[in-house]
């Protein structure tokens, strides 16, 4: 179970606690394979057993959890293959909005939301924690998709669940910034091509690392 507990408004109980399992992936709390128990996860939050399932169905919707027959549900384990799937998918995916950012990026109003996204993304010495990375690599994505004008690419990214794999991924901070230079550079220069090929040299860079994190078998966590 999560050490400190969270307890959600009655408004918005179940959406709080799926926001709350998420940040847990990238803080520790909750890791791939391990199972929610509803009873436990009802005490911990403070909830009915009915929200914990509307809040697990939510997730289950979301690719994040999968259910096991007389078992409830768990938070899926991606197979190695799995997560290169996932992984090549948004190679092409990031690929593709930074080579349509670059072409549009004398928008009006473009440069200024691009580069307020990229900023906190190229300062290493400032390296934000896991989940904050994780919001503003969202927010830089959706800079990006917005600048292209393509609502399709910004649903697929919010919706490939990454994180399941990501936040595993540790790179060191200097190369991340230097990565996001690079990206960064390309788009404003309008550069599509090398906005395109520098967006999918970082993601390659985690495709080249999974062999480092899926050591077999890939571990499992407590109930929840």
């Amino acid at each position: 179970m999560p050490e400190t507990p969270a307890r959600p408004s009655s408004g918005s109980s179940s959406e709080a606690i799926v926001r709350d399992i998420i940040r847990g992936l990238y803080e520790g709390r909750y890791v791939a394979g391990q199972r929610l128990v509803e009873p436990n996860l009802a005490e911990h939050y403070g909830v009915s057993r009915g929200t914990v399932r509307e809040a697990v169905n939510r997730l289950a919707a979301q690719g994040i959890v999968e259910a096991q027959h007389q078992r409830g549900a768990r938070i899926k384990q991606p197979s190695k293959q799995e997560a290169l799937n996932m992984l090549l998918i948004t190679e092409v995916i990031v690929g593709l909005a930074a080579r349509q950012a670059a072409a549009k990026i004398d928008s009006p109003g473009a440069r200024d939301s691009f580069e307020a996204a990229l900023a906190p993304l190229t300062t290493p010495q400032h390296a934000p924690a896991p989940l904050e990375f994780a919001r503003l690599r969202s927010r830089f994505h959706r800079a990006m998709t917005r600048i292209a004008e393509n609502a399709e690419l910004e649903r697929i990214l919010a919706n490939l669940q990454v994180h399941l794999v990501r936040n595993r991924l540790v790179i060191d901070p200097e190369r991340r910034a230097e990565a996001y230079r690079r990206i960064g550079a390309a788009v404003l220069a309008g550069d599509e091509e090398g906005a395109e090929q520098a967006a999918r040299a970082h993601v390659r860079s985690l495709i080249d690392r999974l062999d480092e994190v899926f050591v077999a078998p890939f571990p499992f966590a407590r109930d929840g």
